[in-house]
């Protein structure tokens, strides 16, 4: 079955649904769908299902649930905060970041942000496709865009903020990741210009800080988020750990 859909009702077998318009259109024009075709969909709560087309309308596409197939599984505990880019870079920063797996997106702008706005709807379609695509059963959060001073006084004492140091005068994430081991991070990548120094300043000041180094040169901030989550999921998240789908249920 290579069809996957994202449903926002609970899902059980034996329940009959009526798909979004949007859905519909797709599985109909798009991809062509008969009656009595299986799809594949889940609901961010109970996990994966498959699913049989049972009717199709001139507006809609009803399926049945048959059984279940996937539970769903949780990413490791990882936010990133990131400051929007030019849509396209937006995208893929988007979509590879919940393809590697984490919890949270938090966008935000700091003092040399060049692009100050994120269509949050635009985000989440992307987050939606990604999690389709790759076979996962969450669906990351994305908090509404907000500054960087406040992003960082609003991060709980118990989460490591991993500032990724475009400076390079940090120890390597590698280094660090080892010597700490912390379970639950926030990834933070700068802007296009970088961190100011005030900005850099306040950084410093906070308890739960890792400044890390992701190598010897710079990284666009596209590339230096996807390249700290894979260091991380790796180094102390899901790749190292032997997946447990039971024990990651929320």
């Amino acid at each position: 079955i290579s069809i996957r859909l994202f449903c926002e009702v609970t899902l059980t077998v034996g329940k009959m649904i009526s798909l979004e318009t949007e859905q519909s259109h797709y599985l109909k024009n798009v991809m062509r769908c008969k009656i009595n075709e299986k799809i594949l969909v889940f609901d961010n709560v109970t996990g994966e299902y498959a699913a049989e087309i049972i009717n199709i309308h001139k507006r809609s596409v009803d399926i049945e649930i048959l059984e279940k197939t996937k539970t769903r599984y949780v990413p490791g505990d990882v936010w990133l905060i990131f400051c929007p880019l030019k849509k396209t870079r937006t995208d893929f920063l988007i979509e590879k970041s919940t393809e590697i797996g984490l919890r949270r997106f938090l966008p935000t702008f700091s003092n040399k942000t060049q692009t100050k706005t994120i269509s949050l709807n635009r985000c989440r379609k992307n987050i939606v496709e990604a999690v389709e695509q790759c076979g996962g059963t969450f669906i990351p959060e994305i908090s509404p865009i907000s500054s960087l001073s406040k992003v960082i006084e609003q991060q709980p004492e118990d989460r490591i903020l991993i500032f990724c140091d475009e400076t390079l005068e940090s120890k390597s994430i590698n280094e660090c990741l080892l010597l700490e081991r912390p379970q639950k991070v926030a990834v933070l990548v700068g802007p296009e210009g970088g961190f100011s120094h005030s900005e850099r300043k306040l950084l410093r000041t906070k308890k739960n800080i890792l400044p890390v180094s992701l190598g010897n040169r710079i990284l666009r901030a596209e590339t230096a988020a996807v390249v700290a989550l894979t260091m991380w999921h790796s180094m102390v998240g899901d790749w190292l750990k032997k997946l447990d789908h039971q024990n990651h249920e929320s």
